[in-house]
């Protein structure tokens, strides 16, 4: 199986659950920062008129789609590999992975509605993840060095970040290196999803982004 796949134009990572989980296991023993990046079709639809879009992209350690969508759109057949991306397996198993392990965690969100999400998430299902500390952008603000201050003095070993795109791509792009943890783990809107308390008006938005996917690589595929 290719490691990577061309999704307009940007690279991500066409790896299995469980070969992802074999990285992040394998990142708890470094002492730099690792980014694990969750991509939305909504990340796609920020990112696709930006021009650092490459760049940050390639910056993150693992990029794995969320949709299966996104690797339909890239020629993926694979019935299991596609069932696994809907399902957000990787999400599933790199938290019981986190809570076999008792990993010290921080919490980010934008908002303290995402941030009581999270935190009832955890509680219900991983209630062995110890949350050293938490912080919303509402409540800090969006100066990188408060925040950053705050995340480096927990001293966590992971970072879970809720943050929406393209606010948290852009805020770890620029920080990556000042980042005192192993992993940072880019959830972005996905806790809805894995909660299955999506709204009507948010599968018709998905649908519609999927739609429009598959029109642009068309596009490409034609123009290339």
């Amino acid at each position: 199986m290719d490691e990577k796949i061309q999704v307009l134009d940007l690279q991500i990572d066409n790896l299995t659950a469980k070969d992802a989980v074999k990285r992040v296991v394998s990142y708890m023993e470094t002492e730099l920062v690792n980014v694990v990046e969750m991509v939305t079709m909504n990340t796609l639809a920020k990112f696709q008129q930006e021009e650092m879009a490459k760049e940050l992209f390639d910056s993150f350690d693992i990029a794995l789609a969320s949709d299966k969508g996104m690797l339909e759109a890239a020629g993926e057949t694979d019935e299991r590999r596609l069932k696994e991306v809907d399902e957000l397996l990787f999400i599933k198993m790199v938290m019981r992975f986190l809570h076999k392990n008792s990993a010290r965690v921080f919490l980010l969100a934008e908002d303290d509605a995402d941030l009581q999400k999270l935190e009832m998430y955890m509680q219900n299902d991983y209630s062995n993840i110890q949350v050293v500390d938490k912080a919303t952008m509402q409540e800090k603000g969006t100066s990188d060095d408060m925040l950053l201050n705050l995340v480096n003095g927990a001293e966590a070993e992971c970072i879970l970040s809720a943050l929406p795109s393209p606010i948290e791509e852009q805020f770890i792009y620029r920080n990556k290196s000042l980042v005192n943890a192993r992993i940072w783990l880019g959830f972005g809107n996905l806790l809805d999803e894995l909660k299955k308390e999506k709204t009507g008006f948010q599968k018709i938005k998905e649908f519609i982004l999927r739609q429009l996917l598959k029109k642009e690589m068309a596009k490409k595929g034609e123009n290339a």
